[in-house]
Order: structure tokens, then C-alpha cells, then sequence
């Protein structure tokens, strides 16, 4: 794809924005437990984040579903459970995203989500951009750019995709759908890069924190310490990455997180990022304030 703006336009676009944001989430919400956190921290934070849109991202790949459509599916009713838990049915629409991976990096993936973020995102600008945090497969926001390409221009994408650039993209949320990471890398829309090593990695929490800050508050949060607990076998001096919490974090406060301007990376069919400096510019995610996010997600979650 060739970038529809330019990088003064990028960059003012990439710029901090006070008040309150205008966003869709993308979430492959039942592939991990940190998809919960990061959809409840955005549904309990209006005073900052509108939500327009949550879409489910397939995902696959791992021993919760054999296939993108079955993960898709369960991201679906995850959704759907956590906006409950967060007393905040009805809030925003909720939408299927696509039940399968990109076949050819000229060809959307059908779905309700692509056609849906195709069409929302042109209601928006340059000067006022809808916010598109992804923390799954890039499936659904590939196809939604290779749908309507101008809407690279009216929106700002903060995706939690692959590790840092001097690391390798060999991560699940790249490595499942190759061909969408390239899309997306090569579009030229306005780009904030959220990488998990060194980065999110340090969002990393445990059953005793959990339950002394949130355990007893209420539904939502004895469900989201329950499904940590779930997810190791021993919890005795044990830590769970919550990788998608840092996403929303980034949107939160811009004291909470530091990144620098580059150039995009090319993925290569290989897993690797490829470098050349003359490719239009992204921002990319260096530091993160772990215990500031985790903070005022708590406060928020235990307040319902």
C-alpha cells in the first residue's frame, strides 16, 4: 500500500491529545487473560476514553482454538461477558471480526469489524482522529485499510504488535497474521508501536496484588483474579504479564509512557524487522510506567 499522508500530517496526528479520545477497541479478548483488563481499564475510563466499537480479532495458533474462526467466536462472547461484568452493556456496538487470516496482502478479509471500522473511521480527520488500540492478529484493521485506504488519514492506530526493533517480531499477535503486520507497517497511518519485551513485559502482576487490591470488590474483579489464578498452576511467587493493559495505558496519561519517532520497520516473511530509514515515520513505545496504569486500573475496576 502507498501512504495516503504525509509524515508532517502523521506526525501532527501522532501528537498528544487532551480531553476525551473517540475509540475502537480490536481484541482478541479470549486468547489471554490480560484482553479482560485491557477491555474493563477502557469501559471504566470515559472521563478519558469514549468507546465507539469493540471488535473480536480471531486468534488460533495456541490450545484454546484450532482455528481463527473458533477464537474469533470466543473473543465474541468474551467481549460481550466482561462489558456485562462491567455493568456497561450497550455502551458501544460489538462486532465479529474475520474468521480467517489475510490470504494475499491486496485482499480484506470480510467481516462485520473491517466493514464497520471502514465506514466509522470516515466520519472522523487529520485534525480529529478516531484512536484504533489493537491488542490482537492485525486481521481486522489490515482489512479495514485494504478496504478504504483514505481512512489512514482520519484515524491513529496504538497497537500492541512485536517486540522492539532491535529484537525480533517473531511475537503472537505478528506471527499469526503476517501478511496484516505488513499491511499495516507499510500504510504510512499514523502509528504508535506498543512492543512486548522490554516494554509491556514489565506490566506483570500477581495473585496476592490482585487480591489485596482488588479481591472482594465485586464480580468483574473476582472473575479477573479467577482467571489468572486459572492461568498458572503454581501462584506461590508467580507473575502474570498483563501485555494489553499497557495499550490502554499509553492513552491514559502522557507521563505514563516515553517513545521515540522512527522510521517503519519492514516485517519480512522471515520474522524479522527489516530497516529503511527513508520509510515514513511511527512512533515506538520505549518505557512504560507499570505501577501508575495498574493504579488506576485498580481504582477504577474496584469502584463499579
Amino acid at each position: 500500500m502507498t501512504p495516503v499522508i504525509n509524515d508532517s500530517t502523521r506526525l501532527k496526528m501522532l501528537e498528544w491529545k487532551e480531553g476525551i479520545l473517540d475509540v475502537v477497541l480490536d481484541t482478541d479478548a479470549a486468547t489471554e487473560v490480560d484482553d479482560p483488563f485491557a477491555i474493563s481499564y477502557l469501559l471504566l475510563s470515559p472521563e478519558r476514553l469514549r468507546v465507539q466499537a469493540m471488535y473480536a480479532a480471531p486468534f488460533s495458533m495456541n490450545d484454546r482454538a484450532q482455528d481463527p474462526e473458533t477464537g474469533m467466536e470466543m473473543s465474541y462472547r468474551e467481549i460481550r461477558n466482561i462489558s456485562k461484568l462491567c455493568h456497561k452493556e450497550g455502551v458501544c456496538d460489538i462486532k465479529k471480526g474475520s474468521a480467517s487470516y489475510l490470504t494475499d496482502k491486496r485482499l480484506p478479509v470480510p467481516s462485520a469489524a473491517a466493514a464497520d471500522l471502514a465506514e466509522r473511521a470516515m466520519r472522523y480527520s487529520p485534525e480529529n482522529p478516531l484512536y484504533v488500540v489493537g491488542i490482537g492478529a492485525g486481521t481486522n484493521l489490515a482489512s479495514a485499510l485494504l478496504r478504504k485506504p483514505e481512512i489512514a488519514a482520519r484515524i491513529v492506530v496504538v497497537w500492541l504488535a512485536g517486540n522492539d526493533f532491535e529484537l525480533s517480531p517473531d511475537v503472537y499477535n505478528i506471527y499469526q497474521d503476517v501478511l496484516a503486520a505488513q499491511v499495516i507497517f507499510d500504510s504510512g497511518v499514523p502509528l504508535l508501536h506498543v512492543p512486548c519485551n522490554f516494554v509491556t513485559s514489565h506490566m506483570i502482576t500477581g495473585v496476592p496484588e490482585l487480591e489485596s487490591c482488588i479481591g472482594g470488590k465485586n464480580e468483574l474483579c473476582d472473575y479477573l483474579i479467577s482467571i489468572v489464578k486459572a492461568y498458572g498452576q503454581d501462584t506461590f511467587a508467580w507473575g502474570k504479564t498483563i501485555w494489553d493493559l499497557g495499550a490502554v495505558g499509553c492513552l491514559m496519561n502522557r507521563t505514563w509512557s516515553k517513545w521515540e519517532i522512527t522510521s517503519a520497520p519492514i516485517v519480512t516473511d522471515q520474522l524479522t524487522w527489516s530497516r529503511d530509514y527513508t520509510r515514513h515515520l511511527i512512533g515506538n513505545v520505549k518505557e512504560i510506567n507499570r505501577d501508575a496504569i495498574f493504579r488506576d486500573a485498580f481504582l477504577k475496576m474496584g469502584r463499579i
